[in-house]
């Protein structure tokens, strides 16, 4: 038999040996994950938490960091309340989107937006993206960097191609406003049907100014909705026009009226008049082909890219444009404990591979141009025609107060809806509101 001798004090010393490196292991790997920051980042809408639970993961490799998810109300303006709430009480997130570019000179001048100009200007892919938005991403009133693009919304007209040429009516580009009308009126002629919906009215609220009235105001190239000196410019033939434009839509019973004076007044025009094919134009962007006629929409369009086309706005020089809109751009919170950091995860979410998992999702294009060359491009379908549009497109810049510009324009409209008031009278009420509420110092033409 053999006897083995044990010196179980130095059995002893490796053992405590071992568990001291494992210890160490251990608190090396519990510190790892102790000093990675957190970063509390709010998103809202099935689509877009989709896009973003999906991005998470990577996101989070890149920057080392850990985000934690706050979902916000779906709606955008119940997301936009609760986020300014929160930014006002201190216990915003760090990071978070701004629905449209009209909201952002509001937020960053009450100092919720922090200042990513340094940043956004060293960044690779800041040289990707088109001088418009570029443009759209300063704030007016002192032009600094406040956001970080990731999509963009391209609008334009829609409108039912496969019936129009079933009634051998026009389908090419109409170049001026004169020509849609005319265009209307044989619609109207010869299907019966209504012809075209601009977005009008109190209950559509701000579409009545992004989807509608802005449309006409692009469209004048001599007008400007700010002065040089950053005052609204409410003195111009170009307001009279565009509410003149409202007037004959109404007047020749070319738009459906009364579901405008509803709550909710964008259900029955567009999502059940144009796709059954009773209303056969209206304002729209890209979103539209996948919310509101696409294959999962509450009333889909069969064959939708055979069926519906698109125009180009047409312009008062007879050169149609088609308009961008900055949406959903990433802001940082400007109280943020973890600014710097929160700057980068900002940077991180305009990088293409995320903007496409947005894109695909909402129907909008990528900010950045060389959004071309990734490989899952193909996946946006049409809308990578709109997003080669972006370098031409225009925009109507606003600056801080444009919620006035947006409840006088459905003020306003509401006047046309109703005929109460005629193009001037639109104008009148336009200018009188805005200027009761910003006072008239911001107001170039109130009297």
């Amino acid at each position: 038999m053999i006897k083995y001798s044990v010196n179980f004090s130095k059995v002893g010393m490796l053992f405590s040996l071992a568990l001291g490196i494992l210890g160490c292991s251990l608190s090396s790997k519990e510190s790892d994950v102790e000093t990675k920051t957190t970063l509390v980042i709010a998103e809202h809408r099935a689509a877009r938490l989709a896009a973003l639970y999906e991005m998470a993961p990577e996101l989070e490799l890149r920057l080392n960091v850990k985000l934690k998810i706050v979902e916000y109300p779906a709606p955008a303006k119940d997301y936009f309340t609760k986020l300014v709430t929160e930014l006002r009480s201190g216990n915003a997130p760090d990071v978070f989107s701004v629905p449209r570019d009209l909201q952002l000179d509001d937020l960053a001048a009450a100092g919720y937006l922090a200042d990513l100009s340094a940043i956004v200007e060293s960044w690779d892919g800041y040289q990707q993206l088109p001088d418009l938005v570029k443009k759209l991403t300063k704030g007016s009133f002192d032009h600094k960097n406040y956001v970080v693009p990731s999509i963009v919304a391209v609008e334009q007209l829609y409108y039912r191609y496969d019936i129009l040429t079933k009634f051998g009516i026009d389908t090419s580009q109409p170049k001026t406003l004169e020509e849609l009308l005319e265009r209307a009126s044989q619609i109207k002629a010869k299907t019966g049907k209504y012809a075209m919906l601009f977005p009008a009215g109190l209950t559509w609220g701000m579409g009545s100014y992004t989807e509608g009235f802005r449309y006409l105001l692009a469209g004048h190239d001599d007008y400007s909705l700010l002065t040089s000196d950053g005052r609204y410019n409410l003195s111009h033939p170009a307001l009279v026009d565009s509410f003149q434009f409202y007037a004959d839509l109404v007047s020749n019973q070319f738009m459906p009226v009364n579901p405008l004076l509803n709550p909710e007044p964008w259900v029955i025009p567009k999502y059940e008049m144009f796709p059954n094919g009773d209303l056969m134009i209206t304002t729209c962007g890209t979103w539209c082909v996948v919310f509101d006629w696409g294959e999962n929409s509450r009333n889909p369009i069969a064959n939708i890219d055979e069926a519906v086309a698109t125009w180009k706005i047409p312009a008062q020089n007879g050169q149609p444009f088609v308009l961008a809109s900055l949406v959903y751009s990433w802001g940082v919170n400007d109280n943020s404990r973890q600014k710097a950091m929160a700057k980068k995860l900002a940077i991180a979410l305009g990088e293409v591979d995320v903007a496409i998992a947005y894109a695909k999702r909402l129907g909008n294009v990528p900010a950045r141009m060389d959004a071309k060359y990734h490989p899952e491009y193909s996946s946006l379908g049409n809308a990578t025609e709109a997003h080669q549009l972006l370098p031409e497109a225009r925009a109507v810049t606003t600056t801080v107060g444009a919620s006035a510009v947006i409840s006088g324009v459905a003020r306003a409209t509401e006047g046309l809806l109703t005929q109460r008031v005629d193009a001037k009278g639109a104008e009148d009420i336009l200018r009188n509101y805005i200027t009761s509420v910003l006072g008239e110092e911001r107001v170039k033409g109130s009297r």
